[in-house]
């Protein structure tokens, strides 16, 4: 018997009377194709209702929940998606003394700000939620918006959307909501009802919510594969695109949090739930279908040569001449056969992706015949350059423009950075002001590294040494899991350990504590199990927030891992993360740590991906010395441009997949 997923998704650019969002739709069509596209159809059935722009009113969000989602019975899945505006509005006097600061937070409807409209308030969010819950559905909420008025823009410039709304100062009767005068004693009393770090208040039902960002944040929107996306759905959906198979709740938040935080400034996302073991559970009950561990190339006679991989399979978007490399095998080939890259037929290239297949290019098989069908594995993604917008002063943009096209071996142009002239398409912005270089993200203008005095040549290639630096961290940074791997995400499990406790918050933050008058770093350790049935090596790297990289956590940089075998980083002692005596002395408080695991079925040296901080001198270049694969590329620091036709026969197809942790250091000052 089939279980049911009731599926409410709800996305709005467009308001009445309130300023326009950009990716909302974007990101409710990205996981509706998800949804379609990865829902295991064998046990599941799922039923979708979506609501865009003007169709997102009020009362139809309402109705969605109590005739659609209210239909969901017993180990049925319920999944609500909102990707919009946030706001807060003053509450009635009947909520002051559950709510301090007399708000309520609120997401915005398509008509909630018209004559007579209201925004839909966390209370009755709660009592829609209660509702569905009476008839023990597994719930999953997702909401991509901010929810406090304490969140504003700073800095931020004028070209980068953040889903929060003014303050509705209306004065808004008890009868204005959708629950009675006894369902509102009941809001009052619930124990429930305690604030959380997202400020959104929930029924006792059971539930698990994730939300885009503290709440005193701001949710910003994101230029995420030449589209306008929230920055939180799209790192959410590329990590749950790229997993074989079913994630748990708490492994999709850690690697979602530690790719925003990497990203995104001052936006945290947050992970809750009524039960905390609930967390340990697959995605929307494991509805999520594996993959097969290749795919398949075939003739298709609208679009010619395919492979059954799309966007909502993980396969990323062509960017100029990088792109998905396939090798393709003879369609009886067995999983041994496809880990010899000699014994490849032919290679195929990614030249277009759509949300369920993409389009290739096939070399190297003298005769194609439209009947033929080969198995493929991906040996290699694209590393394509990234954005920088250079800007300001004229004497400084025309220094480092000029170091742009010539930093690179030979005089050439940087591998890794690609000058472009629109905020959207940069990743960073190099910014010539009062005779200072300054590296900033492209929605602000505060300095993520120490700034370069003065215009001359040396410093313009200086700023973009710098700048290369970044990018290489933040590639290791945005590595995950390529389309074909046939290993599981719960394969090799990165458990950490406070005193001798397992630590099972979704975000880590380790405090230092006060002994005789000094403050005393945190320890933690890291364990290493291997829960699959094959040997596999693993390589643990922790990326520090001043972009170094270090493999040091384990010896020689890997370790390999029998079935069932655990190791220790440090050999099993105490790791000590610090806020720096110099930092701290400034006012810096956090320190912030990506603990990076790569688990591939073939050895591979992790020191070669090794970084020191910023402003200091590289280590020697090293040559891995095997493969043009995604890792052995990043290896190398040089992302390879020679197209071959054919595979090096010595070549093996190395299976991956990476999973990570972000950690939070805090030092407090006195």
């Amino acid at each position: 018997m089939n279980l049911n997923i009731y599926a409410l998704l709800v996305g709005i650019d467009e308001y009445l009377n309130v300023s326009p969002l950009q990716g909302c739709i974007n990101d409710i069509t990205a996981i509706k194709e998800y949804l379609e596209g990865r829902v295991d159809t064998d046990g599941y059935q799922l039923h979708l209702r979506t609501l865009l722009n003007k169709d997102a009113t009020r009362q139809a969000v309402i109705d969605g929940f109590r005739q659609h989602l209210c239909q969901a019975s017993s180990e049925d899945i319920v999944f609500f998606y909102y990707a919009g505006h946030g706001s807060q509005e003053e509450a009635p006097e009947e909520f002051w003394t559950i709510e301090p600061d007399r708000l309520n937070e609120t997401l915005v409807c398509y008509d909630s700000r018209s004559p007579g409209g209201w925004d839909l308030a966390d209370k009755e969010l709660a009592k829609l939620i209660a509702e569905i819950a009476e008839k023990n559905p597994q719930i999953t909420i997702i909401m991509d918006c901010c929810h406090s008025s304490s969140g504003t823009r700073g800095d931020l410039e004028a070209d980068t959307a953040v889903r929060l709304a003014p303050i509705d100062k209306r004065k808004r009767r008890l009868d204005s909501f959708i629950f009675s005068n006894k369902d509102a004693e009941q809001l009052l009393t619930e124990r429930s009802l305690t604030k959380n770090t997202t400020s959104w208040t929930f029924p006792r039902g059971k539930h698990i919510f994730l939300a885009a960002c503290r709440d005193r944040e701001t949710a910003k929107e994101y230029n995420g594969g030449g589209q306008h996306r929230g920055a939180f759905s799209y790192f959410l959906l590329d990590t749950l695109k790229k997993a074989n198979g079913s994630l748990t709740y708490r492994d999709l938040f850690k690697r979602t949090d530690a790719l925003i935080r990497s990203k995104v400034a001052a936006q945290s996302p947050q992970l809750e739930a009524t039960v905390l073991d609930d967390l340990e559970q697959p995605f929307l009950g494991g509805a999520i279908a594996g993959r097969k561990p290749y795919l398949t190339v075939s003739y298709h006679k609208d679009h010619q040569w395919v492979v059954d991989g799309g966007a909502i399979h993980g396969i990323p978007q062509p960017s100029g001449d990088e792109t998905t490399e396939l090798a393709l095998f003879p369609f009886d080939s067995s999983p041994e056969r496809m880990h010899e890259l000699s014994t490849a037929i032919g290679e195929a290239k990614v030249i277009a992706v759509m949300p369920q297949m993409s389009l290739v290019q096939i070399s190297g098989i003298e005769t194609l015949e439209s009947e033929m069908t080969f198995k493929a594995v991906v040996t290699s993604l694209p590393l394509p350059p990234k954005g920088v917008l250079i800007t300001g002063e004229e004497a400084g943009v025309k220094l480092a423009r000029a170091a742009l096209l010539t930093i690179g071996t030979g005089n050439q142009p940087s591998l890794y950075l690609k000058s472009v002239a629109k905020t959207e398409n940069a990743e960073f912005k190099l910014l010539a002001r009062n005779g200072q270089y300054l590296i900033t993200r492209p929605a602000d203008d505060r300095p993520i590294v120490a700034h370069i005095q003065g215009y001359t040549e040396k410093n313009a290639l200086q700023a973009i040494e710098r700048l290369e630096h970044i990018t290489r961290w933040t590639n290791i940074a945005e590595l995950s899991s390529p389309a074909t791997s046939s290993i599981q995400a719960s394969a090799v499990q990165m458990v950490i350990y406070q005193e001798g406790q397992e630590v099972k918050d979704a975000t880590i933050s380790l405090q230092y504590q006060q002994q005789n008058g000094l403050w005393k770093s945190p320890t933690f350790k890291v364990k290493l199990k291997n829960t699959s049935n094959q040997e596999l090596f693993c390589a643990l790297l922790d990326l520090t927030d001043s972009y170094a990289i270090s493999p040091e956590l384990l010896e020689t940089g890997g370790v390999w891992l029998k079935p069932g075998e655990s190791a220790w980083a440090l050999g099993g002692e105490n790791i000590y993360p610090t806020v720096p005596e110099k930092l701290w002395k400034q006012g810096i408080t956090q320190s912030q740590d990506i603990l990076k695991l790569i688990v591939s079925t073939a050895e591979f040296d992790a020191t070669l991906l090794r970084q020191n901080e910023l402003d200091l001198p590289f280590f020697p270049e090293r040559e891995p010395g095997r493969g043009r694969g995604t890792l052995n590329r990043l290896m190398k620091r040089v992302q390879s441009r020679d197209l071959r036709s054919a595979p090096e026969s010595e070549e093996l197809y190395d299976d991956w997949i990476t999973s990570q942790i972000n950690i939070t250091t805090v030092r407090p000052k006195p």
